[in-house]
């Protein structure tokens, strides 16, 4: 499950997807495409099913979307953007 982190402000329109990350000051602007999994993770926590529809949509190789949707998910977890609340390190009582 992945979700965007807490200092993370998004708001979506039909040209695409806004984020602003509140720690750095960094705001980034998706396209159509990049804004459906941006969408697809925030309202689902996944993106299950959404490469099969994107190829459809678009006659594009699955497993190629696939991978292309894997790669911008993994870039977001690396930015800071997703978080996956399920596999968070614990905080030790003594650093909080």
């Amino acid at each position: 499950m992945l979700m965007p982190a807490a200092h993370i402000h998004h708001t979506a329109d039909e040209h695409g997807t806004v984020i602003l990350d509140a720690r750095t000051g960094k705001w980034s602007l998706l396209g159509p495409d990049a804004s459906r999994i941006w969408q697809a993770i925030a309202a689902n926590g996944t993106t299950d099913g959404l490469a099969d529809q994107l190829a459809i949509l678009t006659g594009r190789d699955p497993h190629a979307v696939r991978q292309g949707i894997d790669h911008l998910v993994q870039q977001w977890k690396q930015d800071g953007l997703l978080i996956d609340p399920t596999h968070a390190p614990r905080r030790r009582w003594w650093r909080q």
